[in-house]
């Protein structure tokens, strides 16, 4: 192996660490942080803190897949063995990826309270499951479950 090679390899590790984070920090925040603080009373200032931390880890998670991201599309994408299938599949990994990052940076998550959509109308309704915490989660298994969709068929390509 070359040095670019190894070059990629840190790269492609990269990527997926930074895909591990994130899908596994939503995980934990649904699965057991969120009903952990329901149940306890916890200071605001707690809640806050680790409102914080968690997004110190997004933001960080996004700069990493964005980055790591674009440099691995660019390797796969100007090899002769990529057929039309990994690029559909690779188109609709970005967008979503995309449409991800926008609802984790830019989103405020409490304009869309979990207690109040019951009452709300149906658009607010289905807005708030479109942009929810669990809505970003899913987005993000999704997406993880898409690149080995194009791993498979990356070693298809080869062969």
């Amino acid at each position: 192996m070359t040095v670019l090679d190894w070059i990629v390899v840190l790269i492609r590790w990269s990527h997926a660490l930074g895909a591990v984070a994130w899908v596994g920090g939503g995980m934990f925040y649904l699965l057991v942080l969120r009903p952990a603080l329901r149940r306890t009373p916890v200071a605001p200032e707690a809640v806050r803190s680790i409102g914080l931390e968690f997004r110190g880890l997004v933001h960080t998670g996004i700069a990493v897949l964005l980055v790591t991201g674009v440099i691995l599309s660019a390797s796969r994408l100007t090899q002769d063995t990529i057929g039309l299938a990994y690029v559909v599949v690779l188109s609709v990994k970005v967008v979503l990826a995309l449409y991800l990052f926008y609802l984790a940076r830019f989103l405020r998550q409490r304009a869309y309270s979990e207690e109040n959509s019951a009452t709300e109308g149906r658009w607010r309704r289905i807005r708030h499951h479109l942009t929810g915490t669990t809505a970003i989660l899913i987005l993000g298994v999704v997406i993880f479950g898409l690149a080995d969709v194009l791993s498979a068929l990356f070693e298809s390509s080869l062969t």
